[in-house]
């Protein structure tokens, strides 16, 4: 009689898990629009931001969206550069990639355009991605001056400090932004960016 009692058992929790990872399944790759996911497939997550699920991530796509009049959400998340509370990464209809930043509150506190999720696209919208060769070049000037570090993503200056910028995480988890100029010399490191 036990025996069959916690078989019994066994069987309902599997039934639950089931149903449990088929619905968050579906929830993560479900928004207002029906067609975009919390988080795009084409990006990593960064290390110090965290997916929103649930009721917040629903806010966060409903004030950005609210914002940038429509597009897809490629991801909403913590905002691990202390813009505001949450970001939501959205691809407006004409291609243009925008940043919303979002407070505790719902409110939209910021905006940066030509920024994505992670990666390479996560540039500031005065600035632009660095691609082909030109990103290599900075990768590699970078990582020759901050032994073991991860770069984050590399990128124009818009600041005028140099020419490009690379952002990088040293090895003990501390961040920087390593300066380098058009003959890919390191011109200068920021750490705490």
């Amino acid at each position: 009689m036990r025996g069959r009692f916690r078989k019994g058992l066994m069987g309902l929790a599997a039934i639950a898990a089931f149903a449990l990872g088929g619905s968050a399944v579906a929830n993560a790759v479900s928004n207002s629009n029906g067609n975009d996911a919390t988080r795009s497939s084409g990006f990593g997550q960064r290390t110090d931001e965290t997916a929103l699920t649930g009721d917040t991530a629903a806010k966060v796509k409903e004030a950005a969206l609210a914002k940038t009049g429509g597009g897809t959400v490629e991801a909403v998340e913590t905002d691990g550069d202390g813009n505001a509370a949450y970001e939501a990464h959205i691809v407006k209809s004409d291609g243009t990639r925008v940043t919303v930043y979002v407070d505790e509150n719902f409110d939209v506190v910021g905006t940066e355009e030509g920024r994505g999720p992670g990666g390479p696209g996560h540039a500031r919208g005065a600035e632009k991605a660095l691609t082909g060769d030109t990103a290599e070049k900075v990768k590699q000037a970078a990582l020759a001056e901050v032994d073991g570090a991860t770069v984050e993503r590399v990128e124009t200056d818009a600041e005028g400090n140099a020419a490009y910028e690379a952002h990088v995480t040293k090895a003990d988890g501390s961040r920087a932004t390593v300066y380098v100029d058009k003959s890919f010399n390191v011109v200068d490191v920021e750490t705490g960016r």
